[in-house]
This record gives C-alpha cells, sequence and structure tokens, in this order.
C-alpha cells in the first residue's frame, strides 16, 4: 500500500515536481465515523475505525446509538446486492449519524449517511475510482468525493507550491475572504460551487487536507495537503472525569461483593444478551442504594457523553427497571454507561483511584462474571440443541435488531480513561463516598 506522504513538510515539498506528469485524482478528506463492512455469506461485521477490530457486537450497539442505523441500513440490502459482495473484502466508509460527525460541521448528509472511500483486500487498501464509484452504486451510497482528476497544468503547480511556501500566519492573505477548501476548488475546479456536503455557495472552512492519489501506476506514495487553520473540537480529558469515572466502577464493585450473581436469574439466548440482562440487574439493584441521594451527588457527566448519538440505546434494554432508570436521569444513565461498558473484559492497566490491588479486585470479580455467563450459555444452549433437533447451533440464531432503534461507537469507557490517565500511583483500595473529592 502506498504511504502517504505530506507536502506540506519542507523535506517533502520538491515532490511536487513528480506530479507534473502523472495522472492523479484530488479527494477532499471527509471526516465521518470510519466503519469497515464486511459480508461473510450470511451476515454483516462492521468494524470501527480499523480493520483488526473486533466486530461490534450486541453490547456495543447498547452502549450508545450511533451504529444503529448502520446495521440495520446492511441487515435490509437487497439479497441480490449481497450476493455480489466478495467475502473477502471489506468495504471502508466514512460514516454519518448526523451532520458533524467529528471535528468538521456539514451542511447536508451524504445519502443513506454513508460515503465508500476504499476497499480493503487482503492487506491493501484499493482506491480505484471507477470500481469505488460501481460499489457506491450498489450499496445506493455516495463515493469518496473528488475534485480532480487528470493531470496538473504549470499554472496549478504553481499556485499549489506557492501555497505551500506560504508560512500559516500569512495564509489569510493568500486565502483572502475564502478559506482552504474554497482556495483549492478554484484552482482545481473553478466551476463548482460548493464543497462536498455543503449547500451551495459554502465551502466548508475547517476542512483538514485533501488528498492527492497517483492512478495508473505503481507509485510508492500518495500525497496529502493539510490546512494549517484547520481546528479540532476540544475533548473535556481532565483528572475529575479520570477519578469520577473510576469511583463509580469502585464503589459498583463494592456493592457487587455482597451480592451472590449465581443467584440472580438471566435471560438471553447469548452471551451478549446474557451479559447485558445480567449487568441491568446489578444496576437495578446498585441504582436502590444510591437513587435517593442522586441528586445530590456530585456526578459531572463529560460533555461529550451528552450528545445525542453518544447515549444509551434503550430500544436494546429489555429489561424495563433499567431502561426506565436510565430515562429518569442523566446520573444514572451515565453511570449505567460506565458499567455497561466496563465489565466485558479484563483491564491491563490501574486508572483514577485504581492501583495494582484495586486492578486485581475488578479483573477477580469479571472471573465471576465470565463463569456465570459460560454457565448460563452453555445451558441455553444445549436446551435449545435439544428443542431443534440436535441441529447446530449457528444454523438457527440470528440476532435481531430493533428496527425501531435510532442511531460512534465512542471509544470503549475503560480505554478511554487510560489514555487520559494522570498516571498517579495510589496505595490501598480508597473507600470515598461516591460524588466526593478525594484527599491528595
Amino acid at each position: 500500500m502506498a504511504r502517504l506522504v505530506k507536502l506540506n513538510d519542507i523535506e517533502n515539498r520538491g515532490l511536487l515536481k513528480r506530479l507534473s506528469d502523472q495522472d492523479i485524482a484530488i479527494y477532499e478528506d471527509v471526516q465521518g465515523h470510519t466503519i469497515f463492512v464486511q459480508y461473510d455469506g450470511k451476515e454483516f461485521k462492521i468494524r470501527a475505525k480499523t480493520t483488526n477490530a473486533d466486530p461490534i457486537n450486541l453490547v456495543d450497539l447498547a452502549m450508545q446509538r450511533v451504529y444503529s442505523k448502520a446495521f440495520d441500513y446492511f441487515i435490509a440490502l437487497p439479497e441480490q446486492s449481497k450476493k455480489l459482495l466478495n467475502e473477502n473484502w471489506m468495504f471502508c466508509f466514512e460514516y454519518f449519524y448526523d451532520t458533524q460527525p467529528a471535528h468538521i460541521k456539514y451542511d447536508r448528509m451524504p445519502k443513506n449517511g454513508l460515503i465508500l472511500t476504499s476497499i480493503v483486500k487482503g492487506k491493501n487498501f484499493t482506491h480505484n475510482l471507477d470500481e469505488l464509484s460501481e460499489y457506491a452504486d450498489l450499496f445506493e451510497c455516495e463515493c469518496v468525493p473528488l475534485i480532480y482528476r487528470g493531470r496538473l497544468n504549470q499554472k496549478q503547480l504553481e499556485l499549489i507550491n506557492s501555497f505551500l511556501n506560504t508560512s500559516a500566519s500569512d495564509l489569510e492573505y493568500v486565502f483572502g475572504e475564502s478559506n482552504f477548501s474554497d482556495f483549492f476548488y478554484k484552482i482545481l475546479s473553478p466551476s463548482v460551487e460548493n464543497s462536498f456536503l455543503m449547500q451551495k455557495g459554502s465551502f466548508q472552512d475547517n476542512l483538514e487536507r485533501i488528498i492527492i492519489r497517483c492512478e495508473g501506476s505503481n507509485e510508492e506514495m500518495n500525497f496529502e495537503i493539510l490546512n494549517p487553520l484547520y481546528q479540532r473540537m476540544s475533548e473535556n480529558n481532565s483528572t475529575e472525569f479520570l477519578e469520577m469515572y473510576s469511583l463509580i466502577l469502585l464503589h459498583f464493585l463494592e456493592h457487587c461483593q455482597i451480592v451472590d450473581i449465581g443467584k440472580i436469574k438471566i435471560e438471553g439466548l447469548t452471551r451478549e444478551e446474557s451479559y447485558i440482562d445480567l449487568m441491568c440487574k446489578l444496576f437495578n439493584t446498585y441504582t436502590e442504594t444510591i437513587k435517593k441521594d442522586i441528586d445530590d451527588l456530585q456526578i459531572i457527566v463529560p460533555e461529550f457523553f451528552q450528545n445525542e448519538k453518544f447515549k444509551i440505546n434503550t430500544n436494546l434494554l429489555k429489561n424495563k427497571i433499567t431502561k426506565n432508570l436510565v430515562e429518569s436521569n442523566p446520573k444514572l444513565e451515565y453511570i449505567f454507561k460506565v458499567i455497561l461498558g466496563s465489565f466485558n473484559y479484563k483491564r491491563k492497566k490501574p486508572i483514577g483511584v485504581f492501583n495494582e490491588n484495586t486492578l486485581a479486585y475488578f479483573n477477580e470479580f469479571l472471573d465471576r462474571i465470565e463463569k456465570r455467563l459460560d454457565k448460563h450459555v452453555k445451558i441455553e444452549r444445549e436446551t435449545l440443541l435439544q428443542q431443534k433437533g440436535l441441529l447446530n447451533f449457528s444454523d438457527f440464531y440470528q440476532i435481531v435488531y430493533d428496527t425501531d432503534a435510532s442511531g460512534t461507537i465512542y471509544p470503549d469507557l475503560y480505554t478511554r480513561a487510560e489514555e487520559v490517565s494522570d498516571s498517579k500511583k495510589k496505595k490501598g483500595i480508597p473507600v470515598v463516598p461516591i460524588g466526593k473529592k478525594i484527599k491528595k
């Protein structure tokens, strides 16, 4: 796969000359939720962000509302379309739940919320424009936005070179009343009246980059030109978030020590369904101990969790008590989100008030959960096999997604907390009332 070279860097600017006699395609970079979609002949598997990620499962879908629309859409594709998909390929899309999936706000949604940007064949990302266009038609979505295709003339090369050699502080003079996207559209496609997903006469004012790909050659590199004035949205990665998040986990763990999970009746055919049901029932009993004080608890819900698309997908909660609790109070919803997203697999790194001893305490409880779920799913599986005349389990099991569900995956909460951890070492397991500050 050709590497992407940044032409803005001084040492790379001379490479612009290599484009003077090349057939190229120049694209506007699109910021959505990156997903990789693969059809294995029976069902669609959707991965978020990378090809190596685990496929999105039912727990992930319950954690937020973002990807439910995507699942519903691909499941509903006509059978004749599914038959035309290579089972060994992954299709890379930028997926839109709304008009601002990342750091850029657009004026309109792409068709069916999807933009096909590449096809992964084996380990190679392919970007053949004609092939992408054909599959975009098959998926009934939009194709990666093309700004220019052909060979650059001398005037265009000179203007691009001038931009690359202009300091960020002088760009406002270069742009005048326009912006980065307007500047390059005027150079490359002057007849176009707006940038991608923008209204007529409007050019995206926070475009991060344009991408230049060489066509019909075995070039070892493609190119990108970055916008020095691009701005990312700020995110709250404070120590306060870490401490509150880890305190919720700690107090929930303390509550669970007095609960015999072996006596909890679990419902669900699969591990994901059973896990959600178990966590709902543990959450319900935990809530009884804190609900009367919930209004007084000093729980600050992080701003990035208040967006509608990152709220709990209550359509996938079968437990009516949990659903009512989550919908009754944003603090309870956040607590449930922390719990549901944190007890599904073991962790390696302490965060917040967690130290090595607390982490061992946490992982030991996950062993108990795992054994309980394994026992339940084994019993359910054996029962179903008997009822189905010893048919293979995979022959009749299929997840049914609620077609009424509204809906990135937001990154796993514990992983996010690890990334912003202040790495402070704390000894012992602090017993601090939830909502109280930890003494330094």
